[in-house]
């Protein structure tokens, strides 16, 4: 298990940044669509700047994401695709959910901060998506032989930066 790395307590987000022309994009010409799988057709290099550090992620063409995961009968409360922001949010999580950078738990703080500061989501609600997120760990790691997710595992890099103190 990996370090804890980041802590709820104070964490904020202050914004993206996508490193390259061609990732906002590719992410922007998503459409919802009944298989809920969504393959990028470019590179998405991204950076998440937070008050504990910096979070690089990079998907190379082809990555397929899910979007928000879990059922439709929740796309009422929590989009499938939605604004940008929230595609960020949803494919930030689904990349760290390869288990390259955070750990499981430092997975699931971060996106409960995004929601709240970069998709303005309300604490309450973010709090529902981080506890339901937090039950389902099965989806952590390495993706199991014949899981659709599989091929995403050498398409994908993150890279957790933490701020560290100056004497």
């Amino acid at each position: 298990m990996k370090n804890r790395q980041i802590s709820k307590k104070g964490l904020k987000v202050y914004g993206f940044e996508f490193m390259d022309g061609k990732g906002r994009g590719c992410l922007e010409r998503l459409r919802p669509n009944g298989r809920r799988r969504y393959p990028l057709d470019d590179e998405v290099n991204i950076m998440i700047y937070t008050s504990q550090g910096t979070l690089n992620v990079v998907t190379s063409a082809g990555f397929m994401f899910d979007g928000r995961s879990g059922p439709k009968i929740v796309d009422w409360y929590a989009p499938n695709l939605g604004t940008i922001e929230e595609i960020i949010c949803w494919l930030v999580h689904d990349c760290n959910g390869y288990g390259l950078d955070l750990s499981f738990e430092d997975t699931n703080v971060l996106l409960f901060a995004m929601l709240c500061d970069l998709a303005h989501y309300r604490t309450s609600k973010a709090s529902v998506i981080q506890l339901a997120v937090s039950l389902s760990k099965s989806w952590y790691g390495e993706p199991k032989e014949g899981d659709w997710c599989r091929a995403n595992v050498n398409r994908v890099k993150t890279l957790w930066m933490p701020k560290t103190e100056v004497a």
